[in-house]
């Protein structure tokens, strides 16, 4: 293509569409002009036959994986070295995805203090808070919520595209400018957030005590999840938000529903807000 049209365009252009280098189209014009030698005709052959094998695994196979499929099923004897330098010419490699990041538990577990004893006298005396996954496509969004259980306010939040310690502490920090959190519970799993040494210290700081699920049971921290899957249902399934910044708008739009007009039958069929202002 790029010889055809050297005549009309540049060459450069040419090759960065075609998406090979400039070097690599000389060479091929300079074979182009004389026969090919043994050794040239074998490695084009290669060249058809790794392009078939990447195209029939999905793009996933590097030079290691298609060296031994070369060898295995097409019983051709070939250095996987050669197949690494062929394919550098041919600009292909794996496609390959980024893992999860596996996070350790630092240990600071606590007691079940709340023990599902979710009845409360005034609000911030006893919170509880959770991490979900909110998906825009393949990217994973976390938000992480702090519900009061006197009310069942949401009295903070926060989302991030990373899964870790900023990402709860951020969601502390602005409950603690909400109201008073000396001595307040405050209740979770014990996801590996949740038992950092940075959280733990936080919470410390503002005097606040800690209170965990055991293993594997969820019942502690059934208003949260509760609230969770309202959010999902109410809203991110009817709304369907297709980028970062409509998933921040549906929650924030979602939240102050929630809180402000979202009638609970446990609350005498008032919103949240609307209960703690009744009673106060």
């Amino acid at each position: 293509m790029i010889y055809d049209l050297a005549a009309i365009y540049l060459i450069i252009d040419l090759c960065l569409i075609a998406n090979v280098s400039k070097s690599g189209y000389y060479k091929w014009k300079k074979r182009k002009s004389r026969p090919m030698t043994v050794k040239e005709k074998d490695e084009e052959s290669l060249k058809k036959l790794i392009s078939k094998i990447y195209k029939e695994t999905s793009y996933t196979y590097g030079y290691p994986r298609i060296t031994d499929e070369i060898k295995e099923s097409y019983k051709q004897k070939v250095n996987h070295k050669r197949v690494y330098r062929l394919m550098k010419e041919m600009n292909i490699q794996a496609l390959s995805f980024r893992k999860k990041h596996k996070y350790k538990q630092e240990g600071n577990t606590a007691e079940n203090i709340l023990n599902r004893e979710f009845d409360v006298d005034k609000p911030f005396k006893k919170l509880a808070t959770d991490i979900t996954y909110l998906y825009v496509g393949r990217t994973r969004l976390y938000l992480c919520a702090i519900l009061d259980l006197y009310n069942n306010e949401i009295v903070s939040y926060h989302i991030s595209d990373k899964n870790d310690n900023a990402l709860v502490l951020k969601a502390l920090e602005i409950a603690t400018k909400k109201g008073d959190v000396k001595d307040t519970l405050i209740h979770s799993d014990q996801g590996h957030q949740f038992t950092s040494y940075a959280y733990t210290y936080q919470l410390k700081s503002y005097q606040m005590k800690k209170s965990m699920s055991n293993k594997g049971n969820c019942w502690d921290n059934a208003p949260i999840e509760s609230f969770f899957g309202r959010l999902k249902e109410e809203s991110i399934r009817i709304q369907k938000p297709r980028t970062k910044e409509e998933v921040y708008r549906t929650v924030e739009w979602y939240i102050d529903f929630y809180n402000n007009k979202r009638r609970q039958k446990g609350l005498g069929s008032l919103a949240p807000v609307q209960y703690k202002e009744r009673i106060a």
